[in-house]
């Protein structure tokens, strides 16, 4: 079995330069990377990862964890991830907390072990002052969601913009009742998105129907019965659904339908997040795309910034985002009085 040793004498080059590209340093001169790289692949050289971590107190091992695994909108995310994890020879373990602080727990417990250099996290089920204490001692990078004091290393998209302008689209299209519907009210990412809405509101002078914003469980079947709920009612009317996440928008449009609502010929609806369903769904979903690669990458990128010590520009990066205009919101223009 080949050694460092054997790479070194194959590539011609030091011990030392041989190890300093196994731990993924940058000043080494591209030519000899390469020849190292190939001598790696020739000699079919594994380091010794162990004998690594005792040397350097570092594992080459970053956490991530994902609040829901079988939600396809983090399967992009995660493959751009792994490709900055890849390219800086790291490895990633994946943990589905399904929301469980005892879970979320358990991770951190691994980074004050030294269990692993890092943690991105796209789950905030854990105290926020315990995830800020723990912030502050360790590296650990907030994907997609955040604090409102904004005081952690997070990667995310202008949520209030993005509902601003979905919700302008459909005013534009004539709509002036319009239901959204959004998530748990004590998540910031769900309140700005809110605020969105009620800023596209405010912009056109249109009162706010409070009754016409619903809280759900962020889900098909949180959506579905929301719109259920006010179908119910009878009271409340509305020509278009804005929902904060593309499930409760599959949810309502189930729920429009099975109440004899044509989509999007009597109700239009748009999402979030543009999931892989969005596109498959019939009718197909008018949503925001969230840059789901590049927000995979720049969290990863984020990470390895904190675990090497180097200074953070800002806390937040906010990446762009782009409205993808589908069937469920129509083409019907003018106004739409109920």
């Amino acid at each position: 079995m080949a050694n460092i040793h054997d790479v070194a004498k194959e590539a011609g080059v030091s011990i030392s330069t041989v190890s300093r590209v196994i731990q993924g340093a940058s000043n080494v001169l591209p030519e000899t990377r390469a020849r190292i790289e190939e001598a790696i692949q020739k000699l079919d050289y594994h380091p010794n990862r162990l004998a690594q971590q005792f040397r350097t107190q570092q594992t080459k091992t970053i956490l991530v964890i994902v609040p829901e695994i079988g939600n396809t909108f983090f399967a992009e995310i995660l493959s751009g991830i792994e490709d900055i994890a890849e390219k800086n020879h790291y490895t990633i373990l994946l943990v589905d907390s399904h929301g469980k602080p005892e879970v979320e727990t358990k991770c951190y417990d691994m980074l004050s072990q030294k269990l692993v250099d890092g943690i991105i996290t796209f789950s905030v089920g854990i105290p926020k002052d315990e995830l800020r204490q723990l912030a502050t001692q360790y590296p650990i990078v907030i994907g997609i969601r955040y604090f409102a004091d904004n005081t952690l290393a997070n990667v995310t998209i202008d949520n209030i913009k993005a509902v601003k302008d979905i919700t302008s689209y459909m005013l534009n299209l004539g709509h002036k009742k319009i239901c959204y519907l959004a998530g748990p009210a004590d998540v910031p990412i769900y309140q700005d998105r809110v605020n969105g809405y009620l800023e596209a509101l405010k912009e056109r002078g249109l009162r706010v129907d409070r009754n016409l914003i619903v809280n759900c469980v962020p889900s098909v079947q949180g959506g579905y019965d929301a719109i259920s709920a006010l179908l119910r009612v009878g009271d409340h009317k509305f020509s278009a659904v804005v929902a904060g996440g593309d499930t409760m928008a599959i949810g309502a449009i189930r729920a429009l339908t099975d109440c004899g609502r044509r989509v999007p010929q009597d109700v239009a609806v748009s999402g979030f997040d543009d999931v892989e369903l969005a596109a498959l769904f019939s009718p197909a979903l008018t949503t925001v795309r969230q840059p789901k690669h590049q927000i995979g990458m720049r969290t990863a990128e984020k990470l390895l910034d904190l675990i090497a010590g180097k200074t953070q520009a800002a806390c937040r990066d906010v990446l762009n985002y782009e409205l993808v205009i589908r069937e469920s919101s129509g083409g019907f223009v003018g106004n739409r009085e109920l």
